[in-house]
Formats: C-alpha cells, structure tokens, sequence
C-alpha cells in the first residue's frame, strides 16, 4: 500500500470492509509472533525484515495513527 492509498482524506467504510473482515476471520493472538513483513528503518531510510530484527532479540510494534 503506498502513501496515497493509505492516507486518503475521506474515510470510506466500504473501502475498509475487506481488511476488517480478514483480520477478524484470521486474529492475531497476544503473543503470537508477527508474520515477517518490510518495513522502512526511519533512521536509514532502508528496507528491512521483521526476521532480520528478531534475530537480535524481541521487538515491540506499535500501531497508531496521527490523522
């Protein structure tokens, strides 16, 4: 999802329905392990691996929103 998709100005239900309803057939458990996805390291502005920071040690993510 690039920047656009996700940072829409109206916010659409319908639009939402299909990832609500996944992640209702398919919840992650408190702790459960995050499935590996990439993500961009603020600081470098790289492409990295949630496998690649597990291997050295536990990580916390946080979901929020500033809109």
């Amino acid at each position: 999802m690039t920047p656009e998709e996700y940072n829409y100005s109206v916010f659409v239900m319908e639009r939402e329905q299909p990832v609500i309803q996944a992640f209702a057939e398919n919840p992650i458990r408190p702790g459960t392990r995050a499935p590996s996805f990439a993500l961009e390291d603020l600081d470098s502005g790289n492409t990295v691996e949630m496998n690649d920071l597990w291997r050295d040690g536990l990580v916390t993510i946080e979901f929020g929103s500033f809109t």
